[in-house]
């Protein structure tokens, strides 16, 4: 796996999953957002991402556009025989995507350990 360089991620594979670690703290403006929609683009577009897993530990704030980010990766990712899933939901960012339905698209799981145990 070539490791582009990116701005607001890290990834690293786990088995036949592929772990997206969203570093930024804070997504409030729609630049950052799509910034990170691109980084995550990239990623999903790869061979060796077909099960994708979103782990937004560090995130304490994403904003409307960084929502709508989360939900066209998982709109593409199905379009494409894809899974993508999302782990470690801050509690500020947890009421955010239960607000906005996040949780109703995609499978979200406390954890990585349970997101990982998911995929089977």
């Amino acid at each position: 796996m070539t490791k582009p360089e990116f701005q607001h991620i890290n990834t690293n594979m786990v088995g036949d999953v592929a772990v997206v670690e969203v570093t930024a703290r804070e997504l409030r403006f729609p630049p950052q957002a799509r910034e990170l929609g691109e980084e995550l683009a990239v990623v999903a577009a790869q061979d060796w991402s077909a099960r994708l897993l979103v782990n937004l530990g560090h995130v304490r704030y994403l904003s409307s556009t960084g929502f709508a980010i989360l939900f066209n990766l998982v709109r593409q990712a199905r379009e494409n025989g894809r899974v993508v899933k999302f782990c470690a939901l801050a509690p500020e960012v947890q009421i955010g995507a239960e607000i906005v339905g996040l949780d109703q698209i995609a499978e979200v799981y406390e954890t990585e350990r349970a997101a990982l145990a998911s995929f089977g």
